[in-house]
């Protein structure tokens, strides 16, 4: 009988001791960051992806790419959510180095079916073809997307999409003709026509809604954007770098308003708006109360672990003295 009273107590210790120690077990687990790639696919299609040397460069239609830096792997960006398929534009009826808003596939003219039914199975029901022929600052603004995806299919020309990657690194894709892209709303991306001058490009818009192509610029995230919260939350393990520490300094390139000339009409940053960066960092500031309260907070949960964890312990000791007593 007392042997049975023994086992008992053991065996409800142990399960006493493995429920304490799960949750301990798991608080070691880190998240990744970006999506699952599948193995062995075939990238040889993609476009070239390379690294800045300047994250903000002076002249943005110059290739500015770092040569000391290896190629970018086409798996990076996908793990950031971009998409990439190529189509070849070439013998197929398009404006001629000319823009239509909307345009639709002419009728009894030379279309793309594959293209038609890519179309169709994304439910991309709204096109148009634009025409940049100039530098425009408002376009390399970074921003994200709120209303949707950023599809775009290069018909002409050649231009360049620089894209975040999920360590908020920027990634340079120099699209040609053929490439057609989607962008996840809430990324950061920005885009600049190269040297050439010229870029012929289709617009997609999902659904059959009346598109909406409007910005934000990062500056104005602030974390209270629904699009970027959720990218933030599927790509970036929920941890937002426009939100760190970093971001508030006054040296920091998205809050120079020479470095943007933002129009507010594009929906990008008014430099009128910026908050004060000596708000945050503020040479004055009393450090030791900060110290003081950090001490008393370090104190004051390590008081708490010796708690719950006498607690535990006394409660596994009366669970046995109890299976041993009665």
């Amino acid at each position: 009988m007392d042997r049975c009273r023994f086992s008992s107590a053991a065996v409800a210790s142990l399960f006493l001791s493995a429920g304490w120690l799960l949750p301990v077990s798991g608080a070691g687990h880190e998240c990744s960051k970006g999506i699952d790639i599948a193995p062995g696919d075939d990238y040889s299609g993609w476009p070239d992806l390379f690294r800045l040397t300047d994250p903000y460069p002076t002249a943005p239609t110059a290739s500015n790419r770092d040569e000391d830096a290896d190629p970018v792997d086409p798996s990076v960006l996908l793990s950031a959510g971009v998409f990439y398929k190529h189509f070849d534009p070439a013998g197929y009826d398009y404006p001629n180095r000319t823009k239509q808003i909307p345009w639709s596939p002419p009728v009894n003219g030379t279309n793309d079916e594959d293209l038609q039914v890519f179309r169709e199975q994304k439910d991309y029901q709204y096109a148009d073809i634009v025409v940049v022929r100039d530098y425009a600052e408002k376009y390399f603004t970074e921003h994200i997307h709120a209303a949707g995806d950023e599809v775009r299919y290069v018909i002409d020309g050649t231009g360049y999409f620089d894209i975040r990657d999920v360590n908020d690194e920027w990634v340079r894709m120099h699209a040609r003709a053929g490439d057609f892209v989607e962008f996840p709303s809430g990324i950061e991306h920005r885009f600049a026509v190269d040297d050439n001058l010229y870029i012929q490009a289709m617009r997609l818009y999902l659904g059959d809604g009346e598109p909406d192509w409007s910005s934000v610029s990062r500056s104005e995230v602030h974390g209270n954007n629904t699009s970027r919260n959720e990218y933030v939350d599927k790509y970036l393990c929920g941890v937002d770098p426009d939100l760190e520490d970093h971001h508030d300094d006054p040296d920091d390139h998205h809050d120079d308003p020479d470095d943007h000339h933002d129009d507010p009409d594009d929906h990008h940053d008014d430099p009128d708006d910026h908050s004060d960066p000596d708000d945050h960092m503020d040479p004055d500031d009393d450090h030791s109360d900060h110290n003081h309260s950090h001490d008393d907070v370090t104190t004051s949960s390590f008081s708490s672990s010796l708690a719950v964890l006498s607690s535990a312990t006394m409660f596994v000791v009366s669970a046995i003295v109890g299976m041993v007593l009665f």
